[in-house]
């Protein structure tokens, strides 16, 4: 960890702070390093990895839960890393991999090197990521999705997963010509890898496109993927291409590289052939970085903006003109993500909602129709059930600080009170039974989901679900009572096999199949209010439509009049609604019909085939492919760091210090498992003829995180120098939910600066030691959105201190600095009230104690901070006009949205996502011995900002503004103009 040298030597009151840049104290490395141990998705699926990883690191928790133990498998080309429980789905990860590898090779071509792929059971979210940096990288969640979601349409999660992944790593790791040549002396630069900084449409649209042209499922064959494209094309909201690059905030918003990317792969592999796929991956690899876009010329013989014109016009022509129309009343206009619909039973609807213009909820749509009501938050989840005065959800939550999984809770519709039902379950798809005694729900497990049971606890309890119904490599979902409380049906998914609708009897558990799928998927299963049917959508006529099956005959129907994408039905208690999620160009939202006078379609026998209801083979082991062959399972090792810790490549370095050139160069690493990590530098002055060298540590594998660093560097000082030798090492102890996170830190740190200044009058040469004791704790429930303009809600605090004990020939010192921050929703929407009051103060041994600055344009983040600018923010003052032992300061802020425009200049790397405004307030002091009212400093003015996204993924706000000053002191009033880089606070 770095530290700011001493600011104080004989005649400390007239030496102005150093410059700004290298002076926060710890935060600056540390975060860069946590950062590199946890960012290692860099290059795919880049900008959901760089906030969670971002989150992350500010918080100090690792990758993995420190409770998994990893073992390794080894292949011809890959090496697989698994944990205890994952034994059976690694073997046959081992043969996955190789025969879906060949596949893809075959199109693509294959990479350099070995391919390390990570399995891991921790969280219930489904996802992968990959990155070729600083060697090939891949991480599999062993968790299937539900088959309703963008993801579902699959038979075998962990194929396409890492068909996906595998194509980012084949596609990301090209490098010919003057880059390959590069390589061979730099190693794997990050520079050197010009795939890596194409758009996320190019980047992520050929591996969703990748995925479907290997399994034959994944998205792009699915109708309700396809779907999205086509709403977007009949309404006139087909993207362009600055919009589908990446950081688009309107729907289809995080979907957007992958929708557009993967449908315009398609198109040009069926115009121009499958070859061209390879050809194009070649041509941009050989190009600079951001400048890819020239290589659609080369390969295809027109610009990159004719033939996304030309892709338009295809999907326009597809259009359906004869399509049915939507005969349902849209009931919410919320948009993006709406599901879950429920009735309670006295008839009143309840829903989920989950969109960037808030935390996502719990809603009731009133019988009226008038404006919908929040009950209370609710993050992700699947199902609502109604029991009585509560609704019983999923949601999940932070277990182990690693871990993301999902439980079942209970919110009072009497006084919105939250409570726990399950700890640490992995529960999902609630429904409670008839009489209110009795909630069925899944349960993920490694390698399958399985149908569970409990009583509704008791106010103050928790319970734990029994499993009532496990089948190996299967997968149940959205479980649901009948109306006598003595049936359950639920959806099925076999691994290799079938999407079915089940019911299972309460009291055996004994399962028979009702509706047999071949290829398509059949889910969200409801009972009519009698019990003689089964409602369920299916996608075997493209998007989702509603269907219902006979219980006794299981004959089948098609609902008419819902609309594309119907999914999720429910029906009032009196059976005369019919409620459902259904499709808009804008997103999901709830629809209503008649339930009544509905109109339904005979759906021929023979579009379902016969199954039987035998059971899977008895064990999923070794190598099982979807066909149920098996072998023997391949011998495994206990995870060893070193192979994936050693440098791959080093960057250069030369900068320009005064009269010295620094000529020098950088690496890093992180092991497979993002236990350990490293930042190296080395630069040599000249002609100074002086080295400088920095080496920092962290080790992530248990909760603390533990790091350390070292460093030996010179400085600009005044007119002079000043040399820093130290070392510092310490510990992050991160508390992390959903709603809030918290970190306490602790370190110790030891420096000598030596300081040297022979223009100086008196001339100084003066050396400080430095022996220090750090703590820190940093909490925060502030949050921001998508459309946000900074955070919205919530709160913030940081309290940081420094105890230097007295040593030879030098008494004690300290330093302490308090830093709090609120801020309030308010008109018009997404509009803010922020308010921070931050303090610093430092005290002992005037030669060793540090000076604060109270003034500076900003910014000014969130988190641990003993520099010269750790509490500095007064709008219109320079930085070193105001500075002292103490400081404080008080800022208020009206924050105001003018425009989301989200548009980008073509294929450049740069979007402009919002415009906004602020009108503020600041007042502010920095001083050495008594405090006087009389010097206080204040300053009035108005920022103009843009949020902005540059590389297709990094989010960065610029701003400019004008502030009134009004200095007692006379020497600095008046109008002043500043500029600055990131959100004041």
């Amino acid at each position: 960890m770095r530290s700011s040298p001493s600011r104080t030597t004989a005649g400390a009151r007239a030496v102005r702070p150093p410059k700004a840049g290298c002076r926060r104290w710890a935060a600056s490395r540390l975060v860069a390093l946590l950062l590199l141990l946890l960012l290692t998705a860099p290059t795919a699926g880049r900008t959901q990895a760089l906030r969670e990883s971002s989150a992350g690191a500010t918080s100090g928790a690792g990758r993995y839960d420190p409770r998994l133990r990893f073992r390794t498998i080894s292949t011809d080309r890959f090496t697989l890393y698994f944990h205890q429980g994952e034994e059976a789905l690694a073997s046959r990860l081992a043969v996955l991999v190789e025969e879906v590898a060949a596949d893809v090779d075959r199109r693509l071509g294959p990479p350099r090197g070995r391919v390390h792929v990570v399995l891991v059971d921790q969280t219930d979210q489904s996802n992968g990521w990959a990155t070729v940096l600083p060697y090939n990288l891949i991480e599999l969640a062993a968790v299937p999705p539900v088959s309703q979601s963008a993801i579902g349409n699959t038979d075998d999660w962990l194929r396409m997963v890492f068909a996906h992944e595998y194509t980012h790593v084949v596609h990301l790791e090209r490098g010919g010509g003057w880059i390959g040549g590069l390589r061979r002396v730099f190693g794997r630069m990050p520079l050197l890898y010009p795939n890596a900084f194409l758009p996320d449409w190019q980047v992520e649209g050929l591996a969703t496109y990748v995925e479907s042209a290997v399994t034959e499922q994944g998205r792009v064959p699915a109708g309700d993927f396809r779907l999205l494209l086509d709403a977007a094309a009949a309404s006139d909201r087909f993207l362009t291409l600055d919009r589908a690059g990446g950081g688009l905030i309107d729907w289809p918003s995080g979907q957007a590289p992958y929708l557009y990317g993967a449908y315009f792969h398609e198109y040009l592999a069926g115009r121009y052939g499958q070859e061209s796929m390879r050809r194009l991956a070649d041509r941009t690899a050989g190009t600079l970085p951001y400048f890819g876009a020239r290589a659609f010329r080369h390969v295809f013989g027109r610009s990159l903006g004719a033939l996304w014109a030309d892709f338009e016009a295809d999907a326009r022509s597809r259009l359906d003109a004869e399509a049915a129309p939507r005969q349902s009343r849209r009931i919410t206009s919320h948009g993006f993500n709406v599901g879950a619909p429920a009735f309670s039973r006295d008839g009143r609807l309840f829903y989920s909602v989950a969109s960037p213009h808030g935390f996502p909820a719990l809603m009731e749509q009133p019988r009226d129709g008038s404006t919908p009501r929040r009950i209370g938050p609710r993050y992700q989840g699947e199902r609502i059930a109604t029991a009585g005065d509560d609704l019983v959800f999923d949601q999940l939550e932070v277990v182990h600080h690693a871990d993301l999984q999902s439980d079942l809770f209970a919110v009072s519709l009497r006084d919105g009170a939250v409570r726990r039902l399950t700890h640490e379950a992995r529960a999902a798809d609630p429904d409670v039974s008839p009489d209110g005694r009795t909630i069925v729900c899944t349960v993920q497990q490694t390698g399958r989901r399985v149908l569970a049971a409990m009583e509704v606890p008791v106010l103050g309890q928790q319970g734990t679900p029994v499993v009532r119904v496990s089948e190996v490599a299967t997968e149940f979902s959205w479980p649901r009572w009948s109306p006598d409380g003595r049936v359950i049906a639920a959806e099925r998914r076999r691994l290799g096999g079938p999407s079915d609708i089940v019911l299972i009897d309460a009291a055996s558990s004994a399962v028979r199949t009702l509706v047999a799928g071949g290829r398509e998927r059949n889910t969200t299963p409801a009972w009519l209010p009698d019990g003689s049917g089964v409602l369920f959508a299916s996608d075997r006529d493209g998007a989702f439509q509603i269907h219902v099956a006979e219980v006794a005959t299981g004959s089948v129907r098609r609902l008419l009049g819902t609309g594309p994408g119907a999914r999720a039905p429910v029906v009032s208690p009196d059976g005369r609604h019919l409620a459902f999620v259904g499709y808009a160009a804008d997103g999901y939202d709830v629809y209503a019909l008649p339930f009544e006078s509905a109109a339904w379609v005979d759906v021929p026998p023979a579009v379902l085939p016969v199954q039987t209801d035998a059971p899977p083979p008895a064990e999923i082991g070794a190598s099982v492919d979807a066909g149920g062959a098996q072998s023997a399972s391949p011998p495994s090792a206990v995870y060893r760091p070193w192979s994936t810790l050693a440098p791959r490549y080093w960057s250069p370095i030369v900068e320009s210090r005064q009269d010295n050139l620094l000529v020098g160069a950088t690496t890093s690493g992180f092991d497979a498992l993002g236990r350990h990590a490293y930042i190296a530098t080395a630069r040599w002055a000249v002609p100074g003829n002086h080295p400088e060298w920095q080496m920092d540590y962290a080790y992530a594998r248990w909760w603390p995180t533990i790091f350390a660093s070292a460093a030996n560097t010179l400085e600009d000082w005044r007119t002079g120098e000043v040399r820093t030798r130290e070392i510092s090492s310490g510990v992050l102890l991160p508390f992390r939910r959903v709603r809030w996170s918290s970190t306490a830190f602790a370190g110790v740190h030891a420096a000598r600066d030596a300081f040297s200044c022979a223009d100086c009058t008196p001339p100084i040469a003066d050396a400080v030691l430095r022996r220090d004791l750090r703590f820190g704790w940093h909490a925060s429930t502030a949050r921001a959105f998508g459309y946000s303009i900074g955070a919205e809600e919530g709160a913030a605090v940081s309290l940081t201190s420094e105890l230097t004990p007295a040593s030879s020939g030098a008494t004690a010192a300290g330093a302490m600095t308090l830093d709090g921050r609120s801020y309030w929703r308010v008109i018009p929407r997404h509009g803010v009230i922020a308010a921070r009051v931050a303090g610093a103060s430092a005290w002992g041994d005037r030669h060793r104690r540090r000076v604060f600055e109270a003034a500076g344009a900003g910014p000014q983040p969130s988190g641990f901070d003993l520099g010269s600018g750790a509490v500095g923010l007064l709008r219109g003052f320079r930085a070193a006009d105001l500075f002292g032992q103490h400081a404080a300061v008080v800022n208020l802020d009206y924050r105001f949205p003018l425009g989301w425009p989200q548009r980008g200049l073509g294929t450049l790397p740069l979007m402009a996502r919002s415009i906004h405004g602020a009108v503020f307030a600041d007042i502010g002091h920095a001083w050495d011995g008594e405090f006087r009212a009389a010097d206080v400093r204040r300053s009035f003015g108005v920022e103009l900002s843009a949020d902005t996204v540059i590389g297709y993924a990094l989010p960065l706000t610029v701003t400019a503004g004008a502030a009134w000053r009004d200095d007692p002191s006379g020497r600095r009033r008046g109008w002043a103009a500043f500029a600055r880089a990131g959100r004041a606070f």
